[in-house]
């Protein structure tokens, strides 16, 4: 039902079918982690599952649950924290005292979790929490239960930077888990502010942070494409080119040493890899990115000190 590590807990229906693992789903991740309570609907077997990482200052949960009622009434309140929960898939209801909205696929919502409220999802739906102090966001009674809209710059750039939460590297070192639950913070609270009462965005370090994250894997994505430069990814993320050079720049990095670090380690994996034997590392210059040969191999031994070649010949194929 339950494994478990540092800051990280994985709790599932699925394995266990049947009233003895609701019961399990209620206790643990409904009152337990979320001080919920929980009410499978329908006849239908209950199927919920959902990963949840703990650091100071910042929960959240992903995953996905069959239709349920998800309530917190006032004996379960404990806190003053905030919710906000991000919904991609399915209708959900939510209601908050005599307040309620209908939220739909990619829609996000802020919840005060010293207030009776809850949602219901009717069908299967997938979703995002995120639990986090309430100072974090100023002035909060004006953002509970307003809709975000999916096109929300925030809202998408926090999508995206959430994946580094899966990075056990990072998140081991307290510095580190530090500024990542700060940038967090920055992005759900840029996400759900009234318009005009908010910081500027460039004032706000996880905002930067999230760009540059997205950036980086548009980049990491693409780098194969010759004619790929700073002027399309700034246009792709709605930014200025020098907007794009100035993220890097705070990192002690440029847009071009990035591109060429991340073809140079597209080519280094394909030397190494025996279903690219046959082409030439001419060919697996090009392929990578790169338009002029003598370049590419200059650079190529710069930063792994070793020819194409070298590598190459380190590589055993099956007989």
């Amino acid at each position: 039902m339950v494994s478990s590590s540092p800051a990280f807990l994985h709790v599932s229906t699925v394995a266990h079918p049947g009233r003895e693992s609701v019961e399990a789903w209620r206790e643990l991740f409904g009152h337990a982690i979320c001080g919920l309570d929980i009410e499978p609907l329908g006849n239908r077997p209950f199927v919920s599952k959902a990963v949840v990482r703990v650091l100071p200052g910042l929960g959240v949960a992903q995953g996905m649950s069959s239709g349920a009622h998800y309530w917190r009434p006032s004996h379960r309140i404990n806190s003053d924290d905030l919710v906000f929960v991000v919904n991609h898939s399915g209708h959900d209801l939510a209601r908050m005292e005599r307040r309620e909205q209908t939220l739909s696929p990619g829609q996000a919502i802020l919840f005060a979790a010293d207030r009776v409220g809850g949602t219901t999802n009717a069908g299967t739906s997938r979703f995002t929490t995120l639990r986090i102090p309430r100072p974090v966001v100023p002035g909060a009674d004006d953002s509970i239960l307003r809709i975000v809209a999916p096109d929300n710059e925030a809202l998408s750039l926090l999508g995206a930077y959430l994946g580094v939460l899966g990075d056990a590297e990072a998140l081991a070192a307290p510095d580190t888990q530090e500024r990542i639950v700060g940038h967090v913070h920055d992005l759900i609270a840029m996400a759900v502010e009234v318009p005009g009462k908010g910081p500027p965005a460039e004032e706000r370090g996880g905002v930067a942070a999230a760009r540059l994250r997205a950036i980086k894997r548009d980049i990491a994505t693409n780098a194969a494409d010759m004619e790929l430069d700073v002027g399309q990814i700034a246009a792709r993320h709605r930014v200025t080119p020098r907007y794009v050079q100035m993220l890097f720049a705070q990192t002690g990095t440029h847009f071009s040493e990035y591109l060429r670090t991340c073809r140079l380690a597209a080519a280094h994996q394909m030397l190494r890899a025996a279903a690219h034997r046959s082409k030439s590392i001419g060919d697996i210059a090009l392929d990578v990115g790169f338009g002029n040969i003598s370049y590419f191999n200059r650079a190529f031994r710069r930063e792994f000190n070793a020819s194409p070649s070298d590598v190459r010949a380190g590589v055993r194929t099956d007989p």
